[in-house]
Formats: structure tokens, sequence, C-alpha cells
């Protein structure tokens, strides 16, 4: 791990206000004059034109199973709804239908629905479905519109409208529609499903999170007020992590492993008594895909401990295919990459067709590189950090060999080796509730804008010892001050009251029978030999 220090000054119980929120400020190259605005942005605006819909046609929304699909359907479906329209939605399974729009599955669903879609709205999806929309044109004469946010071809779909933009998520885009015939349409769901798909966290998206958390502090649907209670968060300081961590997760868990039309029906409930049947169903569909998720990455792991996995010694890339649900090879991926800091590619090997799933690394543009082997895919999309494909079970050794070599020749020369930036060091004595406050004013903090960490070095352990029921997370004590390592209680064992250890860490207020304290979470940990003294 690389640290890298933003800042040379370091933080202490005299650091202004000012200068600590000019500090953070530069870090996240935001000049003193941006301030203000950054702080306290404006309403979201963005114009879009209505859609050339009419009263009198049946509407079918093709959505997504994943958060920003959920989301960016449910926006549209209330405010179609409730202004007059005849509206279906329809929200594909990830293992029947597969991922964009597919027109076997809108025949499918217009006979099971008994009613002839007359105009089609697609909605995160769409801007590279070409060719399906040929064999729906084909069969029947649809009126089409796609509403997406994805990289487009380079010849646009030959459609009755597009609502494009690559600067925001399609649940912000289905908002800004939404708003053309619902001054109510839901901006909560838009700012869920803003941080859900990882856009940054400036400008319009920026105002989009901040007035939608203040939406969902005060006037929550059912829906989410009830899946804010099971997850036990706090409605009136609901944050940005909330909706990334702790919300998405649940919602998208049951388009992993089944349909999602629970997570959309969750999310367009009506009334309390309808919001608790669906909760409770996404929040048993998220236990079943937690335990899912570690069998499988505990069997992953114990591959590559055993040189099982295919990887070999010199490659600079995780291949792995085996019998996986295809609904958590990404989650999969993503924590071998985060634990290894090298590319990852799982493959769901169930049948004649596999589909796989990828993420990458700072230094590695995966979806370039899969380019490369295109002769061998069904389908592929994605960016440079994440990308799915779907390929004949066949051909996975042929793509082994092939990306294996393609990403070793590009990686071979390089140090792999993440970088972690630090705002700048803090002594203990800055660490208290008026910096902890200063710091809160640039929150929302996500992709664009990370939560301020800081250095801290040679702290002395007084005390130590493991939190949880089952002693997963790690409490230190450094004096009056208390921090936390997440998922490290194994750690209580070797750390001893005595040792200096230097820490990256967030500072965070810790409230509690109505006393707020400060706290620190680790983010990484040095240990230093134990003082003589």
């Amino acid at each position: 791990m690389k640290l890298k220090i933003l800042s040379p000054q370091i933080i202490n119980h005299l650091t202004s206000a000012s200068d600590l929120l000019s500090l953070l400020a530069t870090n996240r190259h935001l000049s003193t004059s941006d301030l203000p605005e950054f702080i306290n942005p404006p309403l979201p605006q963005f114009k879009v034109p209505k859609l050339k819909i009419a009263k009198t046609d049946n509407i079918l929304i093709y959505g997504d199973y994943d958060v920003d699909g959920l989301t960016s359907t449910a926006i549209l479906w209330q405010a179609l709804y409730r202004a007059g329209y005849h509206v279906t939605p329809f929200i594909p399974h990830r293992q029947v239908d597969g991922y964009g729009f597919k027109s076997a599955s809108f025949f499918r669903y217009q006979q099971e629905k008994k009613v002839i879609f007359d105009c089609l709205i697609t909605i995160d999806n769409g801007i590279v479905a070409s060719s399906e929309f040929a064999k729906l044109l084909s069969k029947q004469p649809t009126k089409i519109i796609v509403i997406d946010h994805h990289l487009p071809a380079d010849t646009p779909p030959p459609v009755d409208q597009i609502i494009h933009s690559t600067s925001m998520c399609a649940a912000s885009l289905s908002y800004f529609v939404a708003k053309n015939y619902d001054p109510q349409a839901d901006l909560g769901l838009a700012a869920l499903g803003t941080v859900a798909d990882c856009l940054p966290l400036l400008g319009i998206n920026r105002s989009l999170v901040v007035h939608g958390l203040q939406s969902l502090r005060l006037n929550p649907s059912p829906g989410i007020k009830k899946i804010i209670e099971i997850a036990r968060i706090k409605t009136d300081s609901i944050s940005a992590y909330d909706l990334g961590f702790i919300i998405a997760p649940r919602l998208n868990a049951s388009g992993r492993l089944d349909s999602a039309f629970d997570s959309l029906r969750l999310l367009c409930s009506a009334t309390p008594a309808q919001a608790t049947k669906y909760a409770q169903s996404i929040n048993k569909y998220n236990q079943d895909r937690q335990h899912l998720q570690k069998e499988s990455l505990d069997q992953v792991e114990s591959m590559i401990s055993k040189g099982e996995s295919g990887v070999r010694p010199t490659s600079k890339l995780i291949f792995i295919s085996g019998d996986y649900n295809p609904g958590i090879i990404g989650l999969i991926a993503g924590r071998l990459t985060q634990n290894y800091y090298l590319p990852s590619i799982i493959i769901s090997n169930q049948g004649d067709i596999a589909k796989g799933s990828c993420r990458s690394i700072a230094q590695l543009n995966i979806i370039e590189k899969l380019r490369q082997c295109s002769d061998l895919f069904i389908d592929l999309g994605g960016h440079p950090g994440a990308a799915g494909f779907s390929l004949l079970s066949k051909n996975i050794p042929k793509l082994q060999q092939k990306i294996t070599k393609i990403i070793d020749k590009q990686l071979k020369n390089l140090s792999l080796e993440p970088t972690l930036e630090v705002d700048a060091q803090i002594l203990p004595s800055a660490v208290n509730l008026p910096n902890i406050n200063t710091i809160a004013t640039l929150a929302p903090f996500g992709i664009g804008n990370p939560q301020p960490q800081f250095l801290l070095r040679d702290l002395v352990v007084t005390g130590t010892r493991a939190l949880g029921a089952t002693g997963d997370h790690l409490k230190l004590t450094f004096g009056h001050l208390d921090a936390i390592y997440f998922k490290k209680g194994k750690l209580a064992t070797t750390i001893r009251p005595g040792d200096h250890l230097d820490l990256i860490a967030q500072i965070t207020g810790n409230s509690w029978n109505g006393r707020t304290t400060p706290q620190l979470i680790i983010q990484e940990i040095c240990q230093q030999p134990t003082s003589d003294l």
C-alpha cells in the first residue's frame, strides 16, 4: 500500500475551521469561491422534453434489475401512472432475460399480460440495442423511446425519441423526465440510484443527492421507510453511505438470486402493509445472498491458496470459472480485486452459455482489453473498471489463454500496489467535535468527494477488545480517544496495551445516550515496536 499525503500541513488544536476547510477543499480541487455552492448546492435542474406518448398508448417501461434500473423504473412508472397513463413496468430476470433490452423478453411479457404494447420506453438500457429494436419492429409496429446514460454506439438506435446523458444515472434522468408529469416525482429514489450506480458526487449529481437525502429524511415513501426501519438506519440522519452500503445491497439481492420484481414492488408500495410484505422478502433475499457470497468467496480463496484457480504465480490476472450463481460473480470479482489488487474475471459456468463478471484496477482498462477478444463473446459491455459478458462455455479456455496474455503484457513491468490518499497528518488534540462538524459540511461523501482521512502518528494503545456478537470488529483506546477497526477483530489478540501505532483513520462523532464523543474509524494500521518506557 502506497501512502500519499495530499497536504504537508499538520492539523493541530489551533488549526481554525476555515483553514481545515480550505485544506480539504484544495485536496478536492475546489477553490474557495466554489465552497459555498458545494456546501449548499441549489436544487437540481436539468431540462428534458416531454415524452412522445399519448393517454391512449399502452406503455411498457423496460428497466433493469440493478438499483439504478429499479429506481428509474419506479420513478417514471409512478409519475405516469399518477398522470393517468396506461403504463406497465417490466424488470428483466438476470438469468432468463440477461442484460439490456431483448425483443424475446418483450414479446414474452406482452403475452403474459395479454396486451399489445404500442409504446416501449427503455430506461437504463437501450442506447446500444439497435439490433433488438429491429427484431421488435419487424414483428410489431411500436413507438420506441430510449432513456439511458450508458455510452452510445457510433450510430444511435433508430427510435422515436432518445433522452440521453452520461453525466448522471438513469434514475436522475428518469426524475427529470417524471417532473414533466408529476411535480412530486421521487427525488429520494434519484439520489439512491445516483449513489448505487457510483456516480461522482459533484455538480448536478451532488445537488441530486444532497436534496434527495433531505427528501428521504423528511418524507420517505412507504417502501423506503420500511427498509430504513428493517435496516435500523436513523431516518433523520440517513447518509450516502446508508444508500450505497445498506439499502442498495438489499434492493439488489432479489435480482441477484431471483426476480427483482419484489424490489420494484417495494419501491412502488403505496401502503405500509404492502411495504412490510416486500421489505421482508428482499431482506430474506439479502440474507441468502450474504450466505451464498461468503460460501463462494471462501471456496475461491481456498482455490487460490492451493494454486487450483488457474492463476499462475507470474500472472497479473485472477481468472476463475466454476458453478457459481451468476448473480454474485460480480461481488466475488470485486472482493478479489480489493484483496489482491489484481484484475479479476469470475465466470459462472452452468450450461452451454457461461456468464462472466470482471473488476479491474487503476492501471488497467478492462473493457478495452476484453474487446480484443470480442470474437469469443456473445455479449460484452462495461466500463474501464468493471465489465460483464457471456460466451459459449467451450470457449472459456480460449478466453483465459488470450486475455491472460493480453493483461500480463500490459501489466508485467508495473508495480501493482494500491495508493491510499490521506488528506493530512492530524494530532490527537485536533480530533474534536468542532473539527468533526467542519468536516461534515462537505458531506455527502462518495465517488469524487471521498470522506476525509488522516494520518495519526505514534499513538499509544491503552486498551483493546473485540466487538460484535462474534468478535468481528476491533475497538482500540488511546487514552480518552476511541477507535473502531471494522472486520479486524482478530487483531485483539495481537495488539497490546503499550503498543505504538500509526493509523490512517476517518474522524467521526459517536452518539450514545444523548452524548456525542469523537471517534476514529481506522482504515489502515501500522504497528511500531513497543515502547521501553
